[in-house]
């Protein structure tokens, strides 16, 4: 294959598309399209647009799934099958990786071409829909203070998307290189109080007390802002944003400066977003 790709449901259970005994023969997942609304002008030719998104969208993926012997061939369907059905019963879309991209989506339908005269051989048409159609690269920077770096030193943090660190001094860069803004994950360590960070010129604040060993999570992506105890503990203090400033502004393109107002830490991890995967 000239790319990676699988299937990752939302339990984290993941199959591969890309070797035996389950390979694509041909996708139509490099495909894409927008919704533009426009209104015609008064008095000139044409018209103008004013908005435009991404429907929800059905893709096709056709799959060889082979084997040397029945009983492989078989389990590899199954796993399928299973791997797939999860999501919908769940009601909870899965990712589809295609190299460091992903879509959320569900598998909605599998149609099969069954050899009479190679039964470990079955062609699988599955049919994709696309819940949020924008393929999404998770990138994360984290800010330092140099007084808190020597703390930071052996923490781990899970996920599979890269971090990039800064040099200290509550300054980092990024460089959103698509053509679109992207949604954001700001993560706030404590201990800090009435916390801001700033992101491309734009500010990102919350009007409480953050203590040590807590963190406070802004999350473009559903509009919500909580706290997350040292026990775990999850409350919610969406009501303790600061309302003069737009927390649910996205990042823009281009190169952008990460900043924090005070000596505390934060990631922030950018959702790039492209109508369609790299193929370099």
């Amino acid at each position: 294959m000239p790319y990676s790709i699988y299937y990752e449901n939302s339990a984290g259970k993941i199959i591969r598309f890309d070797e035996a005994p389950i390979v694509v023969q041909t996708t139509g997942l490099f495909d894409w399209q927008w919704n533009i609304s426009a209104y015609d002008r008064a008095i000139r030719d044409g018209g103008k647009a004013i908005a435009a998104r991404r429907p929800v969208q059905d893709r096709t993926l056709v799959l060889d799934v082979f084997a040397d012997t029945q009983q492989e061939h078989d389990a590899a369907i199954d796993r399928l099958h299973d791997i797939l059905e999860y999501d919908i019963c769940a009601l909870s879309p899965g990712r589809l990786w295609i190299n460091d991209r992903y879509v959320r989506c569900f598998a909605s339908a599998s149609v099969k071409t069954v050899d009479r005269n190679w039964s470990a051989y079955t062609v699988v048409g599955l049919t994709v829909k696309l819940i949020s159609p924008a393929w999404v690269k998770e990138e994360t920077i984290t800010v330092i203070p140099l007084t808190a770096a020597a703390d930071t030193a052996d923490r781990k943090y899970p996920g599979q998307y890269p971090y990039k660190y800064s040099e200290g001094g509550n300054v980092a860069r990024f460089i959103n290189s698509t053509a679109c803004a992207a949604p954001m994950i700001i993560k706030i360590f404590g201990a800090c109080s009435n916390p801001s960070v700033y992101i491309g010129g734009n500010e990102y604040s919350v009007n409480t007390t953050v203590a040590a060993g807590d963190y406070v999570i802004i999350d473009q992506r559903d509009k919500s802002i909580y706290r997350i105890g040292q026990n775990g503990t999850r409350s919610n203090i969406f009501n303790l944003r600061k309302k003069s400033v737009d927390n649910f502004q996205y990042a823009p393109s281009g190169s952008l400066t990460v900043s924090c107002s005070g000596q505390f830490s934060c990631e922030v991890t950018f959702l790039t977003q492209r109508s369609e995967p790299e193929w370099t």
